[in-house]
């Protein structure tokens, strides 16, 4: 009987190391699936022109070295066109067309915007002087970029073709088309924050916008027309 009461009492309470290991058997926690990290989608990679001509509309927190970096790369870009046109007469002709074709939106960034932005101030538009900049800077980029598309192929006409008056007159449909799409990309921007103003300042800055289109339009043809040789100028 003293045997058996002993051997029950054992079953009640066992020994410390067997009770621990019961009692961690029974709590572990269950293993819980990992969960993978997530996968991230590889962000577009930017084109050339994106990163040239900036985001949104306008951007009045340019920096001033991204700015002439962005002016830098425009007129590096108008002066392949030049170079391009110089190929049909060849030797110095590369370099004047060269130095001759930049010196339009350079004016009209140094000469113009300034002047337009004088006038908008007066009247309370909401444009700062960074702003202008910024347009400036993005007319002046996509001016570039579409005398640099040409390039090429205008290379391969003026060489190729035996009128002179063609290719004179080749070369100029493409400085038009680049001042086009220069001139809309200025106006565009810098006209992003007019729309918000008040009636007064928002019509006057319409008639100072228009003006300074016709001003750009007559100074770019003006300085091509006579420094140009393709067109019978001299730098």
């Amino acid at each position: 009987m003293q045997a058996q009461a002993s051997f029950v009492e054992l079953l009640q309470n066992p020994p410390p190391q067997q009770a621990d290991a019961q009692h961690h058997a029974t709590t572990l926690p269950a293993e819980t699936p990992r969960e993978s990290a997530p996968i991230s989608p590889s962000k577009t990679p930017r084109s050339f022109a994106s990163s040239l001509l900036g985001e949104g509309l306008i951007d009045d927190k340019l920096a001033l070295m991204d700015g002439l970096g962005r002016f830098g790369v425009a007129f590096a870009l108008a002066a392949s066109y030049g170079l391009a046109v110089g190929t049909r007469d060849g030797g110095m002709s590369l370099l004047k067309h060269a130095a001759a074709v930049p010196l339009a939106p350079l004016a009209v960034a140094v000469v113009g915007v300034p002047a337009l932005l004088i006038v908008l101030t007066l009247f309370d538009a909401p444009v700062s002087p960074s702003a202008a900049f910024s347009a400036a800077s993005r007319g002046a980029a996509a001016t570039g970029l579409v005398l640099g598309g040409l390039a090429p192929a205008m290379a391969l006409f003026v060489t190729t073709t035996s009128s002179r008056g063609g290719a004179a007159v080749s070369a100029g449909l493409g400085l038009i088309l680049a001042g086009i799409f220069g001139l809309r990309a200025f106006l565009r921007t810098i006209g992003s924050p007019i729309g918000h103003a008040s009636a007064l300042p928002r019509t006057v800055s319409g008639f100072a916008l228009a003006g300074f289109a016709i001003f750009a339009t007559a100074l770019s043809a003006r300085i091509w027309w006579s420094t140009l040789p393709i067109f019978g100028g001299d730098l």
